[in-house]
């Protein structure tokens, strides 16, 4: 069963996401989250973008502050989605691209397209450790796998 928590708002699977990922296993992963966003490991959490309460890291995410500010769900609902002219949007969409080969554009497009449950299915089969197969952050945050120690490809 797919957790539609995890659908993110500009096309993020969440669960890759470093936070939610640090929340949810946390551990020593959590602690180095934290270290890296310079706050206490409490403050690493996240339920996903459909789920986001108040203590959520996502909350004060400036993508979610966007769409929350002009009463989208989506960032395909925003009329500069589709021009490319919203810089937040392009510069991490292209980012995400090259360092994982994640299209958060084609995602959308599938969300869109209401096939939500094939993505989410196929998006928690790309993002697990292939040893112990067990959930993992996209490539950003990770270069071995923090469940069973290997080394990771890139």
């Amino acid at each position: 069963m797919v957790n539609r928590n995890l659908v993110g708002r500009c096309g993020l699977f969440c669960g890759a996401c470093g936070i939610y990922r640090a929340h949810k296993d946390g551990g020593e992963y959590r602690q180095r989250v934290a270290e890296f966003l310079k706050c206490p490991p409490e403050k690493v959490r996240c339920e996903g973008c459909q789920a986001l309460t108040p203590e959520c890291w996502g909350i004060e995410c400036d993508m979610i502050k966007c769409l929350n500010a002009k009463g989208l769900q989506f960032c395909y609902e925003c009329p500069d989605f589709e021009k490319h002219a919203c810089e937040r949007f392009e510069k991490f969409s292209k980012e995400y691209l090259k360092d994982d080969g994640v299209d958060l554009r084609a995602n959308l497009a599938r969300i869109k397209a209401s096939k939500v449950d094939e993505w989410l299915k196929e998006s928690e089969e790309k993002f697990r450790c292939p040893h112990c197969n067990k959930p993992l952050p996209t490539s950003s945050f990770r270069k071995k796998c923090y469940h069973c120690g290997k080394e990771l490809p890139r």
